[in-house]
């Protein structure tokens, strides 16, 4: 499929309980599409590639990125090169560590760092780029360091085919800045995450773009001053009292009233 000129993607995690067989995918990339998406990131669809990318033709959406476990960034690139290829796709993040890494430990995030960068190596003589995706949980210092986790991780493999999936909720979650953080790594952030960042009951929520606290003004201004390519739409959990096919709808449209093609 020809790449869209849009720059709006939406993250199937997001939708991941209704993309568990092959007719709720279906289903979904239908209502994904009426909505006026082009492009989606393939993340918590368990089905074979060649499945997925039958029904993102068939609806006319691109695959911008994928999320990857830390088993399968660890393992044979040939894995990732297959499956991206299957889906015309070029870039692909580790979702999460999980609790294989000591994020406080700089023994710890070098050996995360090592597998990156010769991942990130292999990959990249396929035409793919490699990512890392943030939590809140990166913005833990180092033991003995004033750094944070994410700074030093990001650090170790400047230089190195290695990409940030910046995702600008858990930024500020983690008490830092999203627009520092996509102006320290310019040219190193192929596809953002967004979301909004709320205050429901006295507790932090996920929201729908443009309907929480995040300065998306100045976000998106960073964003075209670094020239980011995909901003997908990750909104792992609805906002209370929505469904989550409305959020990313919302967010759909208010991104498009931000003036985001």
């Amino acid at each position: 499929m020809q790449i869209p000129d849009s720059k709006i993607a939406v993250t199937l995690y997001n939708l991941r309980e209704y993309c568990k067989t092959e007719s709720d995918l279906a289903s979904t990339l239908e209502k994904v599409a009426g909505m006026g998406y082009k492009c989606v990131q393939v993340s918590g669809v368990p089905l074979p590639a060649d499945v997925i990318r039958k029904y993102l033709d068939a609806n006319e959406l691109f695959c911008c990125a994928t999320h990857e476990n830390i088993a399968t960034i660890s393992g044979d690139p040939k894995v990732i090169i297959d499956k991206l290829q299957t889906l015309g796709c070029d870039f692909t993040a580790l979702g999460s560590p999980g609790g294989d890494f000591d994020l406080t430990s700089m023994e710890s995030v070098q050996d995360l760092a090592d597998i990156f960068k010769r991942q990130g190596d292999a990959l990249a003589e396929a035409g793919i780029k490699l990512a890392y995706h943030n939590h809140a949980a990166e913005f833990v210092k180092i033991a003995g360091s004033k750094k944070t986790m994410l700074e030093t991780f990001m650090d170790l493999t400047a230089g190195y085919n290695v990409y940030s999936e910046l995702d600008v909720h858990w930024v500020t979650r983690g008490g830092g800045s999203p627009v520092a953080w996509i102006k320290k790594l310019a040219g190193r952030i192929t596809v953002i995450h967004f979301k909004d960042f709320a205050i429901y009951e006295k507790q932090p929520v996920f929201c729908e773009i443009g309907e929480g606290n995040l300065e998306w003004d100045k976000i998106l201004k960073a964003c075209r001053d670094t020239n980011v390519r995909w901003y997908s739409i990750e909104q792992d959990n609805p906002y209370p009292g929505r469904d989550i096919f409305e959020s990313v709808k919302i967010s759909f449209n208010n991104l498009r009233a931000m003036g985001v093609k």
